[in-house]
């Protein structure tokens, strides 16, 4: 299914993360996302979307001061060789990845894995940000 949303890992928010098996499932309560099916000559448009979960497969924690959750001030996927700060959704990868976060609380969490796979949990959705 192919939504037109982009997830950005920064400003996103962090509802939980917990182990499941061998992964780390990470559960987002407003993931900041950019809608990129607009008309042409126009600005992708920024705003939030509820219920998209980010699952590291193989997850192997690097490094993680607790509390893992609120508002990533930064983060950063490394996929096939490159950084992505976006990610397209839904999106999925098989190899090595290396997942960073940097939360608003100072807090972080960096993982490695062997794929990962980021989908909406339910229904895609995408609310706009009425921020100026």
């Amino acid at each position: 299914m192919h939504t037109d949303v982009s997830l950005l890992l920064p400003e996103s928010e962090v509802a939980s993360v917990a182990p499941v098996d061998a992964d780390l499932l990470i559960r987002f309560s407003a993931a900041c996302v950019v809608r990129i099916d607009v008309g042409e000559g126009e600005k992708p448009i920024q705003g939030f979307a509820r219920g998209i979960v980010l699952q590291l497969h193989g997850a192997q924690i690097v490094a993680a001061h607790e509390p893992l959750l609120g508002r990533i001030s930064d983060g950063r996927l490394q996929a096939g060789g490159e950084w992505l700060k976006a990610l397209a959704l839904p999106f999925e990868c098989e190899g090595s990845v290396r997942l960073e976060l940097a939360f608003a609380n100072r807090s972080e969490l960096v993982a490695t894995g062997s794929g990962i796979m980021v989908r909406f949990d339910a229904e895609p959705n995408f609310t706009e940000s009425l921020a100026c």
